[in-house]
């Protein structure tokens, strides 16, 4: 293992696309108070060099996600004990916001801990505790809780960002924190209230990424239809598309993160009619029966799902629907699950995710009654997986023929192939396409294929 010199911090990004975004922020702030900085592998348990310093970005979300931050922070933690490397060993993100007094308490080892939306603060901490100088005092571990309310993360401006990876895709976060009171989530509680950032802010930053070679622009937030309300009066996030839309270069906007609820009329003919707006949709749902979308302080009767599904598959021809369910919440019956069952098979989102609900502390579903057995949750969520399997593999089966535009994220010159994606394919949860004949092409081209071939979830292609 490599000693470095200087001064390096390895990153580590634990959880969702929003906290790669963060990492990068991370980044940038790293780069301007003149450290280098290095991405880990947190499967990797040797890094290729000794980092000086390490920061892990964790996730709050679920309790598999907090389980797996706690479990980096404390293996780090050991590792430092053990060894002394790193010299530096920094928590940040939506676990170190929510629970940064206990983490202080049970990890000793932990020196800074900050919470959402301070990269700078971090930044000129570490900068500051491996300067020469202090390196050799005795000075005692520094420590920053957040505060109850996040720092805005476009305070100041345009804040540097600098891509983790080299990669085609840039997620765009376009707001922080979320309004809703959804029973089941923290986020809240961890974000703050919704917070849009500014449009001027936006669009400076989609130039910069486009200007590095990025070729498709991902919209993410708590809640993507929100965007510019706390702001504007007449500008959300259908005029945003429209100005994103504008911007020089061949690329492509998706939209995640859609609430049920934010489907206006403007939205949907944004969607429709803006050349460079992917036809596609991210609108996690959660469940589908009326009973449970009450429990889970859900929209029922002003959004419809087979109202809004018929809605955008009318207005954009061909859009691939994604969503999210949760099952096993409390006072999920059979006839419930039943009930999101046969509307999951009624509707036939193209993509669809799922997982098993889990307790999280202070939450109103915590202390509902009447949660089914973890094992019952479990199979549940199988036999949701398996159906929406079944769906998905039909529509790709149905693409065989089309002619579709691909982008290509890798490439592999010896075997002749190139994978990537097309329109209806999100970013590390969707299917891919394998492309034959590929071995040629670079990442970032946007070339037109044949689909030849189905699986589950991924295609087979051959260049036109």
């Amino acid at each position: 293992m490599k000693r470095s010199r200087g001064g390096l911090v390895g990153l580590i990004t634990l959880g969702c696309d929003k906290n790669t975004v963060d990492m990068e922020y991370i980044a940038g702030a790293l780069d301007k108070v003149g450290l280098r900085w290095c991405v880990l592998d947190p499967e990797v348990p040797a890094p290729e060099h000794e980092p000086d310093a390490v920061v892990i970005l964790t996730c709050g979300f679920v309790g598999d996600a907090k389980r797996q931050s706690v479990e980096a922070l404390a293996e780090w933690a050991e590792r430092k004990k053990r060894s002394g490397i790193p010299r530096l060993l920094a928590a940040a993100g939506c676990l170190s916001q929510r629970y940064g007094d206990a983490l202080a308490s049970e990890l000793p080892e932990l020196d800074l801990i900050c919470g959402v939306g301070e990269p700078e603060k971090l930044a000129e901490q570490l900068r500051e505790r491996l300067d020469e100088n202090l390196a050799e005092t005795d000075t005692p571990p520094v420590r920053s809780v957040s505060s109850a309310r996040p720092d805005m993360c476009w305070k100041g401006g345009v804040r540097p960002r600098i891509p983790l990876t080299r990669s085609a895709t840039a997620f765009l976060k376009i707001s922080d924190g979320c309004d809703h009171a959804c029973a089941f989530c923290a986020i809240p509680s961890m974000k703050g209230p919704h917070r849009s950032v500014p449009r001027e802010i936006l669009l400076a930053e989609a130039r910069a990424l486009l200007r590095r070679g990025v070729r498709e622009l991902v919209l993410v937030a708590q809640d993507t239809t929100a965007y510019g309300r706390d702001l504007y009066e007449n500008y959300g996030l259908p005029e945003l598309l429209a100005d994103l839309d504008k911007l020089s270069g061949q690329f492509w906007i998706r939209v995640l993160y859609a609430y049920p609820t934010g489907l206006s009329s403007r939205l949907v003919d944004a969607m429709a009619s803006l050349r460079r707006v992917a036809p596609y949709l991210d609108m996690p749902l959660q469940h589908l029966d009326p009973d449970m979308l009450r429990r889970m302080r859900r929209p029922v009767r002003a959004a419809d799902p087979a109202v809004l599904v018929d809605r955008l598959r009318r207005a954009v021809p061909g859009i691939a629907l994604r969503t999210t369910f949760i099952v096993g919440h409390p006072g999920e019956t059979r006839r419930a699950f039943s009930s999101l069952l046969a509307g999951l098979r009624s509707l036939r989102f193209n993509w669809a995710g799922a997982f098993a609900w889990s307790p999280e502390e202070g939450t109103p579903s915590a202390s509902q009654p009447g949660r089914p057995d973890p094992r019952t949750a479990r199979r549940r969520l199988e036999r949701l997986m398996e159906a929406q399997a079944e769906i998905t593999a039909a529509w790709n089966a149905e693409r065989i023929g089309s002619v579709e535009e691909m982008l290509i994220e890798s490439v592999d010159p010896d075997a002749d192939l190139a994978v990537g994606r097309s329109v209806r394919e999100a970013p590390e949860v969707d299917g891919t396409i394998c492309l034959r004949g590929g071995g040629r092409l670079k990442l970032g081209d946007l070339v037109p294929v044949r689909i030849t071939g189905a699986a589950v979830y991924d295609l087979e292609a051959v260049p036109l």
